[in-house]
């Protein structure tokens, strides 16, 4: 979508450790874009329908489970509270289960702490070309 000559997508990585989306609650009289930087505020992005159509939700999920995780809770904690934001939806659904098989990739073998690399998900990779570029090593 092109705003004032600016190309933009629906969701991307805003190169500061966030992802932004178009706040589609706002369209098509505003255009406003929000910043997540958080498990929780991907999960209210998707429950308030700030993102809307079931690939953007996944998507969105996708980046959510990621999201500066609190140290005291897990991938399991993070991949509950998306999935309640809607029970139904397929797509997040698939995505969680794409993000928990690649977190599980990215961990040590035999290891119960961290992972061992960053995942970094996007749109492109959840939708199906997984690559092992999917992670990286943390700086």
């Amino acid at each position: 979508m092109r705003i004032d000559g600016t190309a933009y997508r629906t969701i991307w990585p805003d190169g500061e450790g966030a992802v932004a989306i178009i706040d589609q609650t706002r369209l098509p009289h505003d255009f406003a874009v929000v910043r997540l930087t958080s498990l929780e505020e991907a999960a209210h992005a998707i429950r308030a329908m700030l993102v809307r159509g079931a690939p953007l939700i996944g998507a969105a999920a996708a980046y959510g489970v990621p999201a500066r995780r609190r140290p005291d809770r897990g991938l399991e904690h993070a991949c509950a509270t998306l999935l309640a934001t809607r029970p139904t939806a397929v797509n997040l659904r698939w995505a969680l289960e794409r993000m928990r098989a690649l977190l599980a990739r990215c961990r040590r073998p035999g290891a119960s702490g961290p992972p061992r690399r960053r995942p970094r998900p996007s749109p492109t990779r959840m939708s199906g070309s997984t690559a092992p570029s999917a992670c990286t090593a943390p700086p």
